[in-house]
C-alpha cells in the first residue's frame, strides 16, 4: 500500500471539492431542500465525478477515498512504525467533516457509498440489518484489518477492494466481492458501509458528538414516525428514541423529506 511522500494537486482538488459538496450539502439539509429528486442528482453526479472521473485522471496513482485513508495510516503506524503527516492529515480532515455534519462525507462524498445508495433505489424487497449486528460484524473486520497489518503486514482489504471498480482494477478477489457489494446494495442499504467499512466504524464514533444531525423538536412532533420509516438505517429511530448512542446516519435527509411538519425535525445544531 502506497503512502505519499508528496501531495498530488489532483488529490487536493478532490478534498477540496469533497469539502464543498460537504458544506453544500450541509446547507440544503438544514433549509430542507433536500428531496428524492435533488439527492438522486448528487448520487449520480458524485459516483461519476469523485469515482469515475477522478479514477481516470487519477490512473497512475491513487484516488483517494475515506477508506483508504484509515488503511494509510494504520500501515505507517504498525508496519512501518512511524507517522506519514499528509495521511494522518487526510483523515483528520474527513474526521473534522463527520464532526461537523453527521458523516456528510460518507453520505455526499464516498464513490462507493455513493454508488450504493443509488443501487439501493432500485424498487426491490429491502431488509434493514439490526445495529448490533451490522456493528459487530464491522468492528471484527476492523479488528481483523489492525491484526493483519500489525502482525503479518497484511492488509485484507485490499484483497477485496470495491474501491477498484471505478478504476477498472480487478483480480478475481476484487471482482467476485464487488459483485457481492453491488448484489447486496439492492437489497440493503450500503452493506459495505454498514458491515465492512473501516472508516465506517471510526466515523461512526466521531458521529455521536457531531455538530449537525437530526434534531426534533419534541413539542412539535406529532408522533406520526414517518421520519423512522423514512431512515434507511436505525439512526432515526435511535434519534427518536432518545438514545445517546446512535446507529449509522449517512446525512441522506429521508427522514427530514418525510416530516409533514416543518418546524418538527431539522438538520441543525439543537
Amino acid at each position: 500500500m502506497s503512502t505519499p511522500a508528496t501531495l498530488n494537486p489532483l488529490l487536493l482538488s478532490k478534498f477540496a471539492l469533497w469539502i464543498a459538496v460537504v458544506t453544500l450539502a450541509a446547507v440544503l439539509l438544514a433549509k430542507r431542500r433536500v428531496t428524492s429528486r435533488v439527492r438522486v442528482a448528487f448520487l449520480v453526479g458524485g459516483v461519476l465525478i469523485f469515482g469515475l472521473l477522478y479514477g481516470l485522471l487519477l490512473a497512475r496513482g491513487t484516488n483517494p477515498n475515506p477508506v483508504l485513508s484509515v488503511r494509510n495510516l494504520l500501515a505507517a503506524l504498525l508496519v512501518k512504525h512511524r507517522l506519514v503527516a499528509p495521511v494522518a492529515a487526510m483523515l483528520i480532515v474527513l474526521l473534522l467533516m463527520v464532526f461537523v455534519s453527521n458523516k456528510s462525507i460518507c453520505g455526499w462524498g464516498c464513490q462507493l457509498g455513493l454508488f450504493q445508495d443509488l443501487l439501493y433505489r432500485v424498487p426491490l424487497p429491502k431488509w434493514k440489518p439490526p445495529f448490533w449486528l451490522s456493528n459487530g460484524v464491522r468492528f471484527v473486520a476492523f479488528i481483523a484489518l489492525v491484526a493483519g497489518l500489525g502482525m503479518a503486514g497484511v492488509d485484507w482489504v485490499k484483497g477485496v477492494d470495491p474501491f477498484q471498480l471505478f478504476a477498472f482494477k480487478f483480480t478475481v478477489g476484487i471482482a467476485l466481492f464487488s459483485a457481492a457489494v453491488v448484489i447486496a446494495s439492492l437489497f440493503i442499504y450500503r452493506p459495505w458501509c454498514q458491515f465492512l467499512c473501516p472508516f465506517g466504524l471510526v466515523g461512526w464514533l466521531v458521529e455521536q458528538v457531531s455538530l449537525l444531525r437530526p434534531r426534533i423538536n419534541r413539542e412539535a412532533c406529532k408522533g406520526c414516525k414517518l421520519c423512522v420509516k423514512a431512515c434507511p438505517t436505525n439512526a432515526m429511530a435511535d434519534f427518536y428514541d432518545g438514545k445517546k448512542i446512535h446507529a449509522d446516519c449517512f446525512a441522506c435527509g429521508a427522514c427530514i423529506e418525510a416530516c409533514p411538519v416543518k418546524d418538527a425535525l431539522g438538520w441543525r445544531l439543537k
